[in-house]
């Protein structure tokens, strides 16, 4: 019987001998890029529902999808780091055939069945969220609905495939039959990466024309351009896992490509988990930092207000200190109330304002007596203030 550990998976293309010694391998990519994917997610979820909670005291069917997302994404990451760490991230030429064991195919299945359901709780996470932040907009909710819709269905179609023909049948042994046969349906691989990058595009546009309507001040507009930066980065990651699932498809170093596969999935489910946390981030960054003392406040101060006030003293002989002219309607306390509230009845105190007629009357316990004019000429106006319904970051 031949010795499998000194046979490669495949033949080299440029005819060279097998380099089972010290070969190139993804393994630091997948430590390194997957470690800093999940510090930056799990950083990102944390302020997420930090937020959240302090401002609505409860969690929403977004924060639940976000969670279970970044949860199945770091345990896919953990499966496909420790295949790598075994010495199996390599091109097919340089690994030997003795490294296609039972637990290798275990772990391959269990990383697909962790990498769709990750995929699909991330992808509608952000359509909850779209229909929660959205929610006055009709067509946006339909939108959302349906699109989650068709998400579950063609990525739980993705997870009956895997049952079907990655499962060995029949108490069958976990062996290179059920990995040939795991492989067989390549084509529906490759449209299951198409839709992947569809629904991203389609995830990333949703709320332009929304978005572009609103009056958005330039904290928010720098905060939407780091949201968009994120969500372009994932539709890259997308479109390159569906470049290498094609070639993995035509038999171009499937262990390789596979392996760069799994390193675009895990980056695209982090960096779904990253974009449907922006909002809040923005929303953590106005309640808490914005308003700490490390953050100056640089607001204009008002453009157009004016006040006038004018104060009038008088002795205690019961005369009219304005004209009745300048009065608007007002109401003198009787001495039955002001006995009420502990003092002796007397002169009285009188504030009178010309845009909002109304008065305070107050009994004085002495022989002065004041009378307070207020002119609001003008109302004061906020320039930071958005003349649109409350924007998509502030329901966060």
């Amino acid at each position: 019987m031949a010795d499998l550990s000194k046979i490669p998976i495949a033949p080299n293309p440029n005819g060279g001998p097998p380099n089972f010694a010290d070969p190139p391998s993804l393994e630091s990519t997948v430590l390194s890029l997957g470690l800093a994917l999940i510090c930056i997610s799990m950083a990102c979820l944390t302020l997420r529902l930090l937020s959240n909670y302090q401002r609505t005291s409860k969690f929403h069917l977004d924060d639940y999808l976000c969670i279970f997302g970044e949860v199945a994404g770091i345990g896919f990451w953990g499966i496909v780091y420790s295949v790598a760490r075994d010495g199996n991230a390599k091109h097919s030429w340089d690994a030997p055939m003795s490294i296609v064991t039972a637990s290798f195919i275990k772990r391959h299945f269990a990383s697909q069945m962790l990498s769709y359901p990750a995929l699909c709780a991330t992808k509608a996470a952000v359509l909850a969220l779209y229909i929660r932040v959205f929610d006055n907009s009709r067509w946006m909710r339909r939108t959302c609905y349906v699109l989650m819709v068709l998400i579950f269905l063609a990525y739980g179609v993705n997870i009956v495939l895997v049952i079907v023909y990655c499962l060995p049948r029949n108490g069958a042994p976990w062996n290179t039959a059920v990995l040939d046969r795991c492989g067989d349906p390549g084509i529906l691989a490759i449209s299951f990466g198409a839709f992947s990058v569809l629904s991203n595009i389609v995830l990333f546009a949703l709320p332009f024309p929304i978005i572009l309507n609103q009056l958005l001040c330039p904290m928010k507009i720098i905060g939407l351009t780091g949201v968009y930066l994120v969500g372009i980065s994932t539709i890259v990651t997308s479109i390159m896992a569906l470049r290498y699932r094609v070639k993995t498809f035509l038999g171009e170093d499937q262990l390789w490509n596979g392996f760069t596969v799994t390193i675009t999935t895990f980056a695209e489910i982090f960096g779904t988990v990253c974009v449907s946390c922006a909002p809040a981030l923005y929303a953590f960054s106005m309640n808490f930092v914005q308003k700490s003392d490390l953050y100056p406040s640089r607001r204009p101060r008002p453009l157009s207000s004016k006040k006038r006030t004018k104060t009038d003293n008088s002795s205690g002989d019961g005369n009219k200190f304005d004209s009745m002219s300048n009065l608007k309607v007002h109401h003198d306390w009787t001495d039955k109330c002001a006995m009420s509230h502990g003092v002796r009845s007397g002169p009285l105190t009188r504030i009178y304002s010309t845009v909002n007629p109304s008065s305070t009357y107050i009994p004085m316990t002495n022989g002065i007596a004041k009378s307070t004019r207020i002119d609001q000429s003008s109302t004061i106006v906020d320039p930071n203030a958005s003349t649109h319904p409350e924007s998509w970051p502030e329901k966060m």
